[in-house]
């Protein structure tokens, strides 16, 4: 297993247009057309603190989102701080949060071949309906967003929707295989990119998703703070904005439920 603090994708000139690629060759092809924009927040891995601040925010505002587990993850240190444990991840459950899936080792799916991810994939689905008692696992996101043209391909008929992380609002034609998505970490302008994201969406609606890790007032570099969510919540709830987990936020937009 591969902790998820011990690998870093290449970041590369080639890696950088392979990405890029990838996300021009739709897997699932789908448009969102909305007559009112929707927002939802999620967070990968689940740090605890993301547990404890991150849904303490969401809950706050009376909000819900979403939480990708990597289950082989759970209970673990991490550079982020320690991970959630099986019963908080089903306690989020439990006070209307979603769960979704994240990859059992949280390895890089552009690097491994089908076989491999499916058998991860297996096991993460097979350990979350254990844990929460679900039948559905509905959302997915890859681990360090990285994916493939095969594997996004793979998978789509597992999930109703699967994230990645290139920036960019949902609307029109999208991939329901590689959403795209805002990362809110410890960058400069991460938080100023949400903010004015928000102002796009107002004024012409889609899906918008963010994501993030842990939530502390002195988060690791893939963090970020409980002021920059309260922060998002207020500005997307004064632009009359909706905010949904992402399984609810596809029915909204009409995405089709997978198989």
């Amino acid at each position: 297993m591969i902790a998820a603090d011990k690998y870093q994708p290449s970041r590369s000139f080639y890696a950088k247009i392979n990405r890029r690629m990838t996300q021009m060759r739709q897997a699932a092809p789908t448009r969102i057309d909305l007559d009112r924009p929707i927002l939802t927040i999620t967070f990968d891995d689940c740090p605890q603190s993301a547990f404890h601040k991150g849904a303490g925010v969401l809950d706050k505002y009376g909000v819900k989102g979403g939480f990708y587990i990597a289950t082989g993850l759970l209970g673990r240190a991490s550079c982020m701080g320690p991970m959630a444990s099986a019963a908080q991840v089903r306690e989020l459950v439990n006070r209307g949060h979603e769960v979704g899936a994240h990859s059992h080792a949280h390895f890089d799916y552009a690097c491994a071949e089908r076989e491999q991810i499916e058998a991860d994939i297996q096991t993460n689905v097979e350990r979350l309906r254990e844990i929460c008692q679900l039948e559905r696992i509905e959302s997915f996101a890859f681990p360090y967003g990285e994916t493939s043209y095969q594997a996004k391909k793979s998978l789509s008929n597992r999930f109703t929707t699967m994230r990645g992380l290139l920036p960019g609002i949902n609307r029109g034609t999208v991939d329901r295989a590689q959403l795209r998505s805002f990362e809110l970490d410890g960058l400069p302008d991460s938080v100023a990119n949400v903010l004015s994201a928000l102002d796009d969406l107002h004024r012409a609606p889609g899906w918008m998703i963010i994501f993030s890790h842990d939530v502390s007032e002195k988060p690791s570099q893939f963090g970020t703070t409980p002021q920059a969510l309260e922060e998002i919540i207020q500005k997307a709830q004064s632009l009359d904005i909706d905010i949904l987990p992402p399984a609810l936020a596809a029915r909204k937009a009409g995405l089709v439920t997978h198989a």
